[in-house]
């Protein structure tokens, strides 16, 4: 009888298969989906080198490891995301979380310190990750969502009712039907990518919906609509914070020009434009 593969073994192959792909971190990445097919944590990955790993066990890890190998997002495979304190299931219905949207939540934060039970709705909510945190974050707030999508409503409810938080979810275009100055905050991560430029995304970015995806031929279609929508629909002093492209400070500022104070950018953690915050007067 042969000798059996170890976990060693098979971890030094998958990397090298996944460097042959051409996957970012290919290292980190393998060592991950091998722990999740065997129901690891990724450290034990390290820990059980010479651990012998039976046929259907190296069947199941190449299967995952093909997967990856083919651009499918590692946290499609996965099946979930780390988002600031929670585990968000995610999967091709709704945009994938990313680190880089998790300091909106900050924000958010900071606008309403002080002001109890404030109301707060998430627009284009996807998997729920903004809205959930918040309501997780600060249990006082009455959150709420809305998406045009109903695949993603279903993901966001699913989440919801995972973590146990309480957050009303409906299906709407933007804020269409939300009723005039009852909000104190609006959030948003809204498609804000033009649609020419949505072909030289990398393959794992196309596999997110187009819906959360295109913002049409200048990328601020959508924010067009939101930023009217938000004034409508705010208090006096409500805030509206959104997230948009690295290159689209100065554009979003502009479409803010009446009725609005305390018009700012925020820049991510990497120093790059990234967050709209405005304040209606």
């Amino acid at each position: 009888m042969p000798d059996l593969p170890t976990l060693g073994e098979i971890l030094k192959k998958s990397e090298e298969f996944l460097v042959r792909k051409s996957i970012d971190n290919p290292k980190g990445d393998a060592r991950r989906l091998l722990a999740h097919g065997l129901g690891i944590a990724p450290m034990q990955v390290l820990l059980q080198f010479d651990r012998p790993l039976t046929n259907p066990e190296v069947a199941t890890l190449r299967t995952l490891v093909l997967r990856r190998s083919q651009n499918e997002p590692l946290q499609h495979i996965l099946g979930t995301v780390g988002f600031r304190h929670l585990e968000i299931r995610c999967d091709a219905r709704a945009l994938v979380p990313r680190s880089v949207t998790e300091s909106i939540v900050d924000e958010v934060l900071a606008r309403l310190k002080g002001i109890p039970k404030a109301l707060v709705h998430e627009v284009g909510v996807g998997t729920g990750c903004i809205a959930l945190s918040l309501r997780h974050e600060r249990a006082d707030l009455r959150v709420t969502g809305s998406d045009i999508s109903s695949d993603a409503l279903a993901l966001a409810r699913h989440n919801a009712q995972i973590l146990g938080l309480w957050v009303p979810l409906f299906q709407a275009d933007l804020l269409d039907g939300m009723k005039a100055q009852t909000l104190d905050l609006v959030v948003s991560n809204p498609p804000y990518i033009p649609t020419k430029d949505l072909a030289g995304l990398s393959a794992e970015v196309r596999a997110d919906p187009s819906l959360a995806l295109d913002g049409g031929e200048d990328g601020l279609v959508c924010f067009r609509k939101l930023v009217n929508q938000s004034f409508q629909a705010l208090k006096s002093g409500g805030w509206l914070l959104a997230e948009h492209g690295f290159d689209q400070g100065a554009a979003t500022r502009s479409l803010c020009d009446t009725g609005w104070a305390e018009i700012v950018t925020i820049k991510d953690l990497s120093g790059q434009d990234r967050f709209l915050a405005v304040r209606k007067a």
